[in-house]
């Protein structure tokens, strides 16, 4: 068995890096944990860790009484990609529902789709990404549409904005801001106090990732002077103070 030239370990760990990055982008699209990085990673290094298995130790073969199994490394590589996985694996306090299992089987996936690059099976491990593409994305169109009849989570949030100046143009900001993070505004209520407001209003979000960039872009809008949120029906709001800007 003799050494893999250069072009062709650079072909394999350019094929993983890329298939790694796919899978990574579609998870950093929807606020996961384990984005591009950590995706790409993953497969460049499984991708290496089986190039390394397989032809980095054949010079000793022709050593006397050695015996080298190549599969080794690569067996290994998948008993501790689960160790990353878990470490996405999380259960949600609030509503006791298990959260990360799908990202956790997408690192173990891509780790699958990396040992294929190391190991040459390029046309195999893109067939594998598409795979993995359509059921990341794809199947979530078909769970969210309830065509299933599955229950999809929201996470419902409780918001009061302590502000002063222009009420109309700060509630169309609101608004703009929950749009783009994928929050639906359900009530909204103005109440005025010795020359300030107070903006009070629920909404629901697919994820608590999305309440909290929201609560964070309202913070930074100008004249805002506090927020108090609570999530699911907690007792005790929270206080953020606001970046206070005229």
């Amino acid at each position: 068995m003799q050494m893999l030239p250069f072009p062709t370990v650079l072909l394999r760990l350019g094929v993983a890096l890329l298939l790694g990055t796919l899978i990574g982008w579609e998870r950093e699209g929807h606020d996961h944990a384990a984005g591009m990085r950590t995706n790409a990673l993953v497969a460049v290094g499984c991708a290496f860790f089986t190039i390394l298995s397989g032809y980095a130790f054949h010079d000793m073969l022709e050593t006397q009484h050695i015996q080298l199994d190549p599969t080794r490394i690569a067996s290994y590589v998948v008993a501790g990609i689960g160790f990353l996985g878990g470490g996405s694996i999380f259960i949600a306090r609030d509503r006791s529902r298990v959260k990360g299992m799908t990202t956790a089987a997408a690192i173990w996936v891509v780790a699958a789709i990396g040992m294929g690059c190391g190991a040459g099976m390029l046309w195999e491990a893109i067939l594998t990404t598409g795979i993995t593409l359509m059921v990341l994305i794809a199947m979530r169109y078909l769970e969210s549409s309830r065509l299933m009849g599955f229950d999809v989570m929201e996470y419902d949030l409780d918001l009061m904005v302590n502000a002063v100046g222009d009420q109309r143009a700060l509630v169309s900001r609101i608004h703009d801001i929950c749009m783009v993070h994928k929050v639906e505004l359900k009530a909204l209520a103005i109440q005025e106090r010795e020359e300030q407001y107070y903006i009070q209003f629920s909404c629901e979000a697919p994820s608590t990732v999305h309440l909290a960039k929201t609560v964070d872009k309202l913070r930074q809008l100008p004249h805002v002077n506090e927020i108090q949120f609570s999530l699911g029906g907690e007792e005790k709001p929270k206080h953020v103070q606001a970046n206070m800007r005229p």
